[in-house]
């Protein structure tokens, strides 16, 4: 029985691709076995002119006495009538072998968590006190910063856009001027000489974060903004009107400290609108930040942490400077009486702690090969912090914490790596596979077609467009929806380990996710005959 009804099949696909069809009569097409249609029309250069079936449902089709029916009005995509001449019509059907899986997402651990929104840099981080951070980050591919708070037990609670906002505010040019010599009041403010500067175009600096119990604040090229840590809505804007860079910035519940060539300057919270010049520190006579102003800085509500010259510096009533054997690159407030720095020794980094009067407290080393610390932010009351590292193309986001037993343990990592040139190399993921030859294509071996009886191979190659990624044939159609993503600039396959199996590797700068497409052989070729147009 199964023989005779191939054998129909195979008689009824010779008469429908012999005999030409008219112009916007039916065209009727025998399909073998259920799965989804896609059928385009073909000029005789084999252009595809117009897409009729994009990996439509059998039932989407009108049943005929010896197949499925449907029709073309002689037109192509674009609506125009096509030129008279000869058009096939063929197409494939998709079975229901065919599958997508998601493996995995590779050289992003950030891309795993809920609601991850798309960073492939970081540029600044906070440690909350009850084991959140903030995390100030980039995007290569757009100018727009973004703001976003994670929970390591519940993924991404919010995505605060920065630049984007700050932009279309000011979408012109604006007048630039330098850090005031007097207050809104007019009176003169104290402490150290301000050099003025004359006006700039607007500066171009990474932007800085630091907290407080209830907020976040962003000193941006555009001004400060101030974020709610609980849901990450703007409260609070004041414009740039510095023609100098800030430096470094901390917060406590009452001022916000920042950092410049200019001064150091202590500023009034929630209303950011005054400011205080705070005392330079004074080194064997000398005004020391005049020259060194400070790289870093860390402040709660009776201390103030500053990095000066590769030292470090606390104020309580006035600038001291805390004796340490080594260079100093970050410092961040700990535990009452305590703090916690990134020093360097020999060309390596370390993680130390330290009581205010100098005394060595901690220091743990990074592994050989391990990335290098770069910033580093603590809880003021528990002892733990969180670490910042990196290495050329990897950042790493560590926090680590003290066991009742004393030990120091890792309680998260996520790492982050440069992958905009990702791809395979000898058959495994790299995320660097610019030097390594790319197949454009994967050839597959077909299942018998049960029309015709032959075994044929397909090519496929991998596309993405403003719907997605797929899998398409040589001609371009397509066979395979890979994923709805709208984001996707580049893709990478390869044949699979088992037959009729196919690997892919999208991504968009930010993430790459890995996909087995399988079944592959349970494609069938499909020739709707012929119609031409007079």
């Amino acid at each position: 029985m199964e023989t005779l009804k191939s054998a129909a099949f195979a008689t009824f696909a010779l008469l429908v691709t012999l005999l030409p069809l008219k112009a916007v009569e039916q065209i009727e097409f025998a399909v073998p076995d259920p799965g989804l249609i896609t059928l385009g029309v073909f000029d005789d250069s084999g252009h595809l002119v117009r897409m009729l079936h994009r990996l439509a449902k059998q039932e989407d089709f009108r049943i005929g006495l010896n197949g499925l029916v449907t029709s073309w009005d002689g037109a192509d995509d674009a609506g125009k009538k096509v030129p008279a001449g000869h058009y096939d019509v063929r197409g494939y059907l998709v079975g229901t072998d065919v599958a997508v899986s998601g493996e995995d997402f590779l050289f992003n651990d950030w891309a795993t968590d809920s609601g991850f929104p798309n960073f492939n840099n970081i540029q600044d981080l906070a440690l909350l006190e009850n084991g959140d951070v903030l995390l100030l980050c980039g995007d290569r591919f757009s100018l727009d910063g973004q703001l976003v708070r994670f929970s390591p037990d519940k993924g991404f609670l919010w995505v605060a856009p920065i630049n984007q906002a700050l932009r279309s505010r000011f979408p012109s040019s604006r007048s630039h001027g330098c850090f005031r010599q007097s207050d809104t009041a007019g009176h003169l403010l104290g402490g150290s000489v301000i050099r003025l500067l004359p006006p700039t175009p607007p500066l171009c600096f990474s932007p800085l974060l630091a907290s407080n119990s209830s907020s976040a604040f962003v000193l941006s090229n555009a001004g400060t903004g101030v974020f709610s840590l609980e849901d990450g809505k703007e409260t609070f804007f004041v414009p740039c009107n510095s023609c100098v860079p800030p430096l470094a910035v901390a917060a406590d519940d009452s001022q916000l400290f920042i950092s410049s060539k200019g001064a150091l300057l202590a500023t009034s919270l929630p209303s950011l609108d005054h400011e205080t010049v705070l005392e330079a520190p004074v080194e064997n006579g000398s005004v020391k930040n005049q020259l060194l102003p400070p790289s870093a800085l860390s402040a709660d509500s009776s201390v103030l942490a500053a990095v000066i010259g590769g030292g470090v510096w606390l104020r309580e009533k006035s600038f001291s400077k805390v004796a340490l054997p080594t260079p100093v690159r970050d410092v961040a407030l700990g535990t009452p009486g305590t703090f916690w720095f990134v020093g360097e020794e020999d060309h390596a980094r370390f993680v130390a702690q330290a009581s205010f009067a100098g005394e060595m407290l901690r220091l743990l080393r990074p592994a050989d090969g391990d990335p290098q610390p770069e910033k580093i932010r603590a809880s003021r009351t528990t002892e733990k912090f969180a670490v910042l590292e990196a290495l050329p193309g990897l950042q790493r986001v560590r926090v680590m914490e003290r066991t009742g037993a004393g030990e120091w343990e890792i309680e998260w990592e996520r790492t982050l790596r440069d992958a905009s040139t990702f791809g395979f190399v000898d058959g495994i993921p790299s995320a660097n596979a610019d030097k390594a030859p790319a197949d454009p294509s994967v050839r597959v071996r077909l299942n018998e077609n049960p029309l015709t009886g032959s075994r044929d191979f397909l090519t496929v190659h991998a596309a993405f467009d403003a719907l997605g990624s797929t899998l398409a044939s040589p001609d371009g159609l397509p066979l395979v929806d890979v994923s709805s993503r709208r984001d996707i600039v580049r893709l990478a396959i390869r044949a699979g380990d088992k037959p009729g199996t196919i690997r892919l590797l999208q991504g968009n700068g930010s993430f790459v996710e890995e996909f087995l497409i399988s079944g592959l052989g349970d494609i069938v070729p499909l020739n709707a005959g012929s119609i031409d147009i007079p």
